[in-house]
């Protein structure tokens, strides 16, 4: 399909024209694979398993400081193997659960390493964009335990690469991330390109700073920033799209 807009990004260049949309970059965590399911059932097992009641409030706990790190770690200020160490100590702290977290982080990757809850939509959506499209993924995530659960939801066939921050060495918003995925991608631009998330900050900044047009899976309602290209509710409506 082609695009014709005006993008004004923030290193100071302008796109003026039409450009054929070539490939969609999607996300897996909360856009392809159901994070939140994923997370609940990890959590709950592996709670059960070590003599302590899971209770559902405990997931937002868990969100909370969950997504605060991983900000941390988008923004350069935390590494991956810090936010490993000290993630279910502290979300055990604010609990008041006397587990080892380092330990427990270690059951929980392995755990959610074999958990793939499809999110509404996704197969569909796959099927359409396949043929049409080429189709890459990109995650912030470890590259082994992302492949692993794309091959467990029958989704790693749709995809020419899975790229993540576990392989790269960068993360998501960063534009090593995306430099290294078009480097790798073959003669795709960024302006050819539609990068599809349910992040703001990772996916959707990351994304429209490199000059990819923007797709935001908005599930929660929240208010859409002005940079912002297209907005969709559910996975359906990227047919109102490409």
């Amino acid at each position: 399909m082609l695009f014709y807009f005006i993008k004004y990004l923030n290193y100071g260049i302008i796109f003026i024209g039409d450009f054929m949309i070539k490939a969609v970059f999607i996300d897996i965590d909360g856009t392809l694979l159901d994070f939140e399911a994923c997370v609940e059932e990890s959590m709950r097992v592996g709670l059960t398993e070590n003599g302590t009641e899971y209770k559902p409030e405990m997931l937002e706990t868990f969100h909370r400081i969950n997504n605060g790190l991983w900000r941390d770690l988008e923004q350069g200020k935390l590494t991956f193997e810090r936010l490993l160490e000290i993630r279910w100590a502290t979300i055990f702290e604010a609990l008041g659960i006397d587990l080892n977290g380092p330990e427990f982080e270690k059951y929980f990757r392995a755990r959610l390493h074999k958990s793939a809850i499809p999110m509404a939509g996704s197969y569909e959506m796959l099927e359409y964009l396949s043929g049409k499209y080429r189709l890459f993924a990109a995650s912030n995530g470890p590259h082994e335990q992302q492949v692993e659960r794309l091959r467990k939801a029958d989704m790693l066939k749709y995809f020419e690469e899975v790229f993540t921050s576990g392989k790269i060495g960068a993360e998501k918003p960063s534009a090593d991330f995306f430099a290294y995925c078009f480097e790798k991608s073959g003669d795709v631009k960024p302006e050819e390109s539609i990068m599809l998330g349910d992040s703001l900050t990772s996916d959707m900044k990351g994304g429209f700073d490199f000059g990819m047009e923007t797709v935001w899976l908005n599930l929660n309602g929240k208010e859409a920033p002005e940079w912002l290209d297209h907005e969709i509710k559910s996975l359906d409506e990227i047919k109102n799209i490409i």
